[in-house]
């Protein structure tokens, strides 16, 4: 094995400093300009480019563009737990192509596999969660239901009374995908002018119908994202009030089931982890708490479907 010399040590140490504070930007704004990055983090424009350009091809950072599920008309969702008795992958595998199950897990703890289920309607979840016991090698499933979203995955708006015509959809539908695309490449695609597709693309924006930042996987840049089911005591609101407002909590739901409240947190360490769980425990409602650290993320895709997308057709 070769050894890295101080001085390559400290190098790699700028890089990695250097992606996680591109990371940062683009959590926060997933379209910022090659030179506001720039001029943010005190670097070259060309180091800025040759460092997002790395970050993104290396396929564990994405940028894309997540609607909160009411708005389209999403509106039954759950968490599941599942038992395997065959090679865990290829159970994930099939789980990821599943149209409605945005995000597949290789987790720790007593189940190896953690999904979510987005559907229209109970009727719709039902069928998922039954084409999901029905995948060989899984021998049982444990669900969650949600009955409120509180922290989505980079926070969107619940927006209720837009109106989204065939365009917007579209251009949503784009976005899901890849929320770096140029207007140009968004008006070709979407079949309009590029002034058309920036006026949309922006308005979409501002009016919080769509949030555009950065996905990565667990382990990436040192963070790890750890789940965690808590039973509370007295209203659930509560305790996912205070959640929310907790560093590093990137999704949080009220849940029917075995859990009151689910939870996602960010840590930079799994020691930072331990933490960031004993600040929870801490909290007055919380009556217990179990964890379990997402390993590896097989899926994490928030495309709904585009039948699915509400709004009129003007």
């Amino acid at each position: 094995m070769q050894l890295l010399t101080s001085d390559q040590e400290a190098h790699a140490a700028r890089v990695d400093e250097v992606d996680l504070r591109i990371m940062d930007e683009l959590r926060a704004d997933g379209r910022i300009g090659l030179n506001d990055l720039a001029v943010s983090l005190g670097v070259s424009r060309a180091t800025t480019s040759k460092r997002l350009a790395a970050l993104l091809d290396s396929g564990e950072v994405q940028v894309v563009g997540i609607v909160h599920p009411a708005t389209l008309g999403i509106r039954s969702l759950a968490h599941v737990s599942i038992s395997v008795d065959q090679p865990v992958r290829a159970v994930a595998t099939a789980l990821a192509g599943i149209e409605q199950v945005p995000f597949v897990s290789l987790a720790s703890g007593a189940f190896p596999l953690i999904v979510e289920a987005r559907t229209r309607d109970d009727r719709e979840l039902a069928a998922v969660l039954e084409r999901i016991r029905s995948i060989d090698g899984v021998t049982s499933t444990e669900t969650l239901s949600y009955t409120e979203l509180v922290v989505d995955v980079l926070r969107p708006t619940r927006v209720d009374d837009v109106e989204l015509d065939r365009l917007d959809n579209l251009l949503l539908s784009l976005l899901q995908d890849d929320g770096r695309l140029s207007y140009t490449a968004l008006g070709e695609r979407a079949g309009v002018a590029t002034g058309t597709a920036r006026t949309r693309v922006l308005r979409l924006i501002d009016q919080g119908v769509v949030r555009i930042g950065a996905l990565s996987k667990p382990g990436r840049q040192r963070e790890y994202d750890v789940g965690i089911g808590v039973r509370v005591r007295g209203r659930t609101s509560t305790a996912t009030d205070l959640l929310a407002d907790l560093a590093g909590v990137r999704f949080l739901a009220a849940t029917l089931g075995r859990y009151d409240v689910l939870a996602t947190v960010r840590a930079t360490s799994l020691s930072a982890a331990v933490g960031q769980l004993d600040q929870i425990r801490a909290l007055r409602p919380v009556l217990h708490l179990d964890s379990w650290v997402h390993l590896e993320t097989v899926k994490e895709v928030y495309r709904y479907p585009a039948v699915s997308m509400s709004g009129s057709s003007r």
